[in-house]
């Protein structure tokens, strides 16, 4: 989600925001709807991308406290000196599209040990950021791949997944407009100083009124319906606060500028990675039907 100023605005980017965020929505419902290899295509290509935003993110080397007292142009040198020699990104795209195409084909296992060779990748070329860049594929090679088997679940696989994709995106809305229209104290001003309390609330009553009823018309219970509705919600807004607490440490606004008004993918996709980890949770453990 991107950050909700602390205070009334003008919505000046709301356009450019509903116009690119329909384009990908009809793009993503429709391979999602194909299923099979199509959804797999999807799924890797999306990871690819946001591995390139996060190896690009972390490779961004900040001053220390002594370089910052430093000559501007030896400050430059030192800063040039210590950046990472090899890009662990190449391996860790290639081992977590492997990582997507396995786990459609052969299962969770061989999806499990492609990640973990990734992220030997990363350990052996990822320089000082290798624990950013093990962190990062973990957190979000883990959760899309978990979205192959939770897409094939029968009977309704495919209704299961877009309801978790308007939940998230439902709490993202209900974030973005009583933030810009209540403002009020902010969430959590260390980490994202322009999301607000309302926001939030916002967001998670958004997500609740639209995916409680559902998740019944997909067949779950009333009260399973709420719990996974509410849960997946607050997952994604922590989520969110996780990837803007990335960023807030390297310094950048958005992961990358691929999607006109969003940002990158990562900043589209942090809380649906939140909303997937819990739901693919509460199947492990029987908390709720997910079939």
């Amino acid at each position: 989600m991107r950050d909700a100023p602390p205070k009334p605005v003008r919505f000046g980017d709301l356009g450019l925001r509903l116009v690119s965020g329909l384009a990908l929505a009809a793009i993503a419902f429709i391979d999602l709807w194909m299923g099979g290899l199509w959804s797999a295509v999807l799924l890797a290509g999306l990871l690819i991308i946001m591995l390139w935003e996060l190896d690009r993110m972390v490779s961004r080397d900040l001053p220390s406290k002594r370089s910052s007292r430093l000559p501007p142009k030896l400050s430059s040198r030192l800063s040039s000196g210590r950046s990472v020699t090899y890009s662990a990104f190449p391996g860790m795209a290639v081992c977590g599209a492997l990582a997507v195409f396995a786990t459609y084909l052969h299962g969770v296992l061989l999806g499990a040990f492609f990640l973990a060779l990734g992220c030997a990748v990363a350990a052996v070329l990822g320089g000082r950021r290798k624990g950013w860049l093990i962190g990062g594929l973990l957190y979000m090679g883990l959760a899309v791949c978990a979205m192959v088997p939770i897409r094939h679940l029968e009977p309704n696989g495919l209704l299961l997944i877009i309801w978790l994709i308007v939940v998230v995106v439902a709490t993202d809305v209900g974030a973005y407009f009583v933030g810009r229209l209540f403002g009020g104290p902010r969430l959590w001003p260390a980490v994202s100083p322009g999301k607000t309390r309302s926001g939030a609330l916002g967001g998670l009553a958004f997500a609740g009124a639209i995916g409680v009823p559902m998740g019944v018309w997909i067949g779950q219970d009333i009260a399973t319906s709420a719990f996974l509705s509410i849960g997946a919600s607050i997952a994604s807004q922590c989520s969110d606060l996780l990837e803007s607490a990335v960023k807030r440490r390297f310094g950048v606004k958005d992961a990358s500028h691929v999607i006109p008004g969003h940002g990158g993918v990562m900043d589209r996709l942090d809380g649906l990675v939140g909303g997937v980890w819990f739901v693919a949770i509460c199947g492990m453990f029987g908390l709720g039907s997910l079939g």
